[in-house]
């Protein structure tokens, strides 16, 4: 799990997210693969940009 000091960043593009943001579009271990700033919400809400999805 990322640290808390540092806070949540996004795997992707290392922009800083929440600790909600995390668990609502994170993985299973809260760990952020897309966010606002590199992935639509369309992807978010479908799980299109977690590892191993087959959106495309």
């Amino acid at each position: 799990m990322e640290s808390s000091t540092a806070g949540a960043r996004c795997r992707n593009c290392d922009t800083h997210v929440t600790q909600q943001f995390a668990r609502v579009f994170g993985d299973n271990g809260d760990i952020v693969h897309g966010c606002p700033a590199c992935t639509t919400y369309r992807e978010m809400q479908s799980g299109g940009h977690l590892p191993g999805s087959e959106s495309d």
